[in-house]
């Protein structure tokens, strides 16, 4: 992981998002991102305020669809302390949420089982939504109340076995 002093903070408060939408698209993409992504090579722009998230993640989206895309991951301090400390990244972090390219850093940092762990996401809420299109709220309460979500070990799909979390026993980052 990289970084310089000075180059990932967007520096001009959250109210520019309404009133300065194209300067903070061309800042953002031509003066961040491009420079993150391509002269420090950072893995993940590591942010504290929802603005920065914000201006760093839609912007990447944007600027996709524009034929200037900059992937890094961007999450908050928070998020990425918790995936440190073994989180399950879905359940927990709430990557689903995410619109940068956060793939190759959970790699990096050894979470190489985030597929099948977005898989068993995936499948939850499914459950879930046909639980309350049902109507079996009852059902529904029993799940949440047996339904772990910040435990170092989470229930699988796969008969409710108990496992290990997603990153307990992995290094933190591979060199």
């Amino acid at each position: 992981m990289t970084t310089q002093p000075g180059t990932t903070a967007v520096g001009f408060g959250f109210r520019h998002i309404l009133t300065e939408r194209e300067f903070t698209r061309s800042f953002a993409i031509q003066r961040k991102l491009k420079v993150i992504a391509e002269e420090i090579k950072a893995d993940v722009i590591i942010t504290h305020d929802t603005g920065c998230t914000t201006t760093f993640e839609k912007n990447q989206w944007i600027g996709k669809a524009h034929g200037m895309y900059y992937p890094v991951a961007v999450m908050s301090d928070v998020m990425f302390s918790a995936l440190a400390c073994g989180a399950h990244p879905f359940k927990v972090v709430q990557l689903y949420w995410n619109c940068s390219n956060y793939e190759p850093l959970l790699e990096k940092m050894g979470i190489t089982n985030w597929r099948e762990l977005k898989k068993e996401w995936e499948d939850t809420v499914k459950y879930i939504a046909e639980l309350e299109k049902q109507g079996k709220y009852d059902e529904l309460l029993e799940f949440f109340k047996e339904y772990d979500l910040y435990e170092p070990y989470s229930k699988t799909s796969d008969g409710f076995k108990l496992r290990k979390s997603a990153t307990a026993d992995l290094p933190l980052f591979k060199s």
